[in-house]
């Protein structure tokens, strides 16, 4: 600037003193080679000019291209970090669950650390003092970033249980990271700003000098004008303005002006167009992470968190309005056996078709959300309740009653909670879902809002729940058998074992309403084994002939010893396996990913001997399936078909074509809830293998078969 000031000032003394020589009286040929000579000092002092304002330009020019160089840099070491932060939470979520970690993921890890360690340099001598400032944070704190993720990579193969303890501080070191790194970018806009500004000065005191040199250069001055605005002013307004509108947080500006230039300010525009694409991509992927956070990916529903969210945030202010909230628990009717017939491409358009049914039926203020499989939810917020919850339920009803004649017909059933004064947001859910499974046994596609006989109803099945695990010890469990006999001749050939409880205080609990409770407590594993223990000790009192049928509820297979210690039980009670017969309901022999594991148990109990028989057959939707797979020694037909069959043409067709399923496949069948002659004439005429039920013989506490005896009904 100094040298520039001094160069002006003594162009100018020169100017003037061409500029007196001129008007002083002389030739014409001394006045137009004056004048020539006062236009060639005037171009040689333009020139001059333009040499500097040149240099300075360019010196500027080049201090863009580093900082668009170091803008770049920073996105690279921005990339690398994130594969570092995702492939160190890799590691640790498979280190806490126990999960294998390949050697090669270590040490690749580990060596990206090491790099990111080394970019992780001293700041270069052109940038500004706040800028290498920024810069030594931002080295210090990537340091600190290595040093806490090589510690969580190296203790996560060894000690999975120390990672809890060391992910604080390297969640620590990671914002800091983050921050130092936020403020070097910002830093970097601003030093690229300033260097514009100061550019675009240098260059309009540059032409504005030009203009003011001589008025017989007024051409060449304002061609170079011209060309300089708009080769470089223009060009530099335009990428200053959208990298201003970038900022502001427009993601829709078009691409940075210049870019196909092959100088400088191209260099710049490339930059900073780099620049651009890389942020509004991370801005991109940054509402994308947080919708598919907070939404379901198949159906653009609010998720679970989303749900938990709201429905937290509705409470706390219904606290302060005199609005109530009411939360909807859906799920859709015999979804299983459109993914059995549909597959589970048509499960998942079952599923959006859903979402889009739900979704047209709410307010614009109320939530839909799919918590899980075919599990939906609505929030709705309304000063009259439940007037507004019922009208919404009128509203569904209406709208997927109108399904019926498509290809993939949807029905549902609701269950519906209104929030009080002290429900939480977990209770209040819970509440609904209860309601729904109400809705459920009692018909399905239907609705129920739960009320205080519900209530007293969730009361009873926790004493019940409570009480039942002591009734072993304190003897109120017991046994009883019920007959089963051959169909043609009446003859009793088994029996099967049925859990009774008597409640001191209550009497007699239905196995209907403690069964479930003993299988969602997991009580029911200790139970079966009492059962098959308690069972086999008065079977071995039996006459060898008579079998012995015990049900198996689908809990006790994640027990991965049954099979052995049945057998166990057996051999101490010195009971032939032969003479067992296992019950299995279709529901145990789909479960899932162990589905595997409950055929091996079942194929451990054949190979020894024992018979297994598939219970309630005809009421699943995969009961054919099951046969292909699994060889079962008999079919139950379920009571609900035999009691209705002989008024009910559909289960009179559905028993008749299980008995004649078993003739093909030499499968015996048995028919449970015979209670009337005319039921046993129809299915003895069908070729019913065995028949159970009351007019066989009720449930009794000591068959009448001892050792060596014959039958009542022999």
């Amino acid at each position: 600037m100094v040298r520039f000031c001094t160069t002006r000032g003594k162009l100018l003394v020169s100017v003037a003193g061409l500029w007196h020589a001129v008007m002083l009286p002389r030739s014409i040929s001394t006045r137009v080679l004056l004048a020539f000579g006062t236009v060639f000092l005037l171009a040689l002092g333009l020139l001059a000019i333009g040499l500097i304002a040149a240099h300075d330009v360019n010196v500027e020019s080049q201090q863009m291209k580093r900082l668009a160089t170091m803008l770049r840099t920073e996105e690279e070491h921005d990339r690398l970090q994130q594969r570092l932060r995702l492939g160190i939470g890799d590691v640790t979520r498979r280190a806490e669950a126990g999960r294998p970690i390949a050697a090669a993921s270590l040490t690749g890890l580990l060596s990206m650390l090491a790099t990111f360690d080394r970019q992780a340099v001293a700041s270069p001598s052109f940038v500004s003092p706040d800028l290498a400032m920024l810069l030594q944070e931002q080295a210090a704190a990537a340091h600190q970033f290595v040093l806490t993720g090589r510690a969580l990579v190296r203790i996560a193969p060894r000690e999975p249980a120390a990672i809890a303890a060391r992910m604080p501080g390297f969640l620590t070191a990671l914002r800091r990271l983050e921050r130092a790194r936020s403020n070097v970018r910002l830093r970097l806009v601003r030093d690229v700003d300033a260097a514009m500004l100061r550019h675009s000065g240098q260059v309009s005191a540059a032409s504005l000098r030009i203009l003011l040199g001589s008025a017989g250069l007024l051409t060449i001055l304002m061609v170079l004008i011209v060309w300089l605005r708009r080769q470089v002013i223009e060009p530099i307004v335009r990428i200053a303005d959208r990298l201003r509108q970038f900022n502001a947080g427009h993601d829709g500006v078009a691409d940075v002006p210049g870019l196909s230039r092959r100088d400088e300010l191209g260099d710049l525009a490339r930059g900073l167009n780099e620049y651009r694409r890389a942020m509004q991509q991370r801005r991109q992927a940054e509402r994308r992470a947080d919708f598919l956070a907070h939404h379901d990916v198949l159906t653009g529903l609010a998720n679970r968190l989303l749900f938990d969210e709201r429905l937290a945030h509705e409470l706390a202010r219904a606290q302060r309005t005199a609005e109530k909230v009411a939360v909807f628990a859906i799920d859709l009717d015999d979804f299983k056996a459109i993914n059995d017939r549909f597959g589970h491409a048509g499960g998942d358009a079952a599923l959006v078709r859903a979402a889009r049914l739900l979704t047209r039926c709410v307010r614009a203020d109320d939530l839909v959300a799919r918590l899980g499989g075919d599990e939906f939810a609505i929030i709705q917020v309304a000063a009259e309740q439940p007037r507004a919850a019922e009208t919404l339920l009128s509203r569904l009803f209406d709208t997927f009653e109108r399904t019926e004649a498509e290809d993939i017909p949807l029905r549902l059933s609701v269950g519906v909670a209104v929030s009080g004064d002290d429900h939480g947001l977990e209770e209040l859910y819970n509440l609904a879902d209860m309601a729904m499974y109400r809705a459920k046994s009692e018909g399905r596609h239907t609705a129920r809002f739960f009320d205080d006989g519900l209530k007293e109803e969730v009361r009873l099945r926790w004493r019940l729940g409570h009480d039942l695990e002591g009734a072993i010890e304190r003897g109120e469990l017991h046994l009883c058998y019920q007959p089963i006999a051959d169909a043609g001749t009446l003859r009793v050939h088994g029996y099967e074992a049925l859990l009774r409880w008597t409640h001191p205080e209550l009497g007699e609990i239905s196995p209907d309403q403690f069964i479930p409770l003993a299988e969602s407590s997991g009580g029911i594993v200790p139970i079966g084994l009492w059962v098959a223990d308690q069972a086999m000790a008065a079977a071995a009192q039996w006459d060898e002939r008579v079998s012995l049928a015990l049900n198996l509820s689908p809990i006790q297979f994640r027990h991965e010893r049954l099979a052995d210690e049945l057998l166990a039980l057996a051999a101490r009670h010195r009971i032939a396996p032969r003479r067992l017969e296992f019950e299995v309901t279709e529901s145990a022999t789909l479960l899932g990913t162990r589905r595997e594991a409950v055929l091996t148990t079942l194929r451990a109990l054949q190979s020894a001997g024992a018979q297994v028989v598939m219970d309630d057959f005809g009421t699943g939707h995969s009961s054919l399936g099951n046969l292909r797979e699994f060889r079962f020694d008999k079919l139950k037909v379920d009571r609900s078909f035999v009691q209705s069959m002989v008024d009910h043409a559909p289960s009179a067709s559905i028993v008749r074509s299980i008995v004649a399923l078993g003739q093909s496949l030499s499968i015996p069948v048995v028919a449970e809830g015979v209670e009337t002659s005319v039921q046993l004439q129809v299915l003895r005429g069908w070729g019913c293998d065995e028949v159970q039920g009351y007019l066989i013989g009720r449930p009794m506490a000591q068959p009448d078969v001892m050792v060596h005896g014959t039958s009542l009904y022999g």
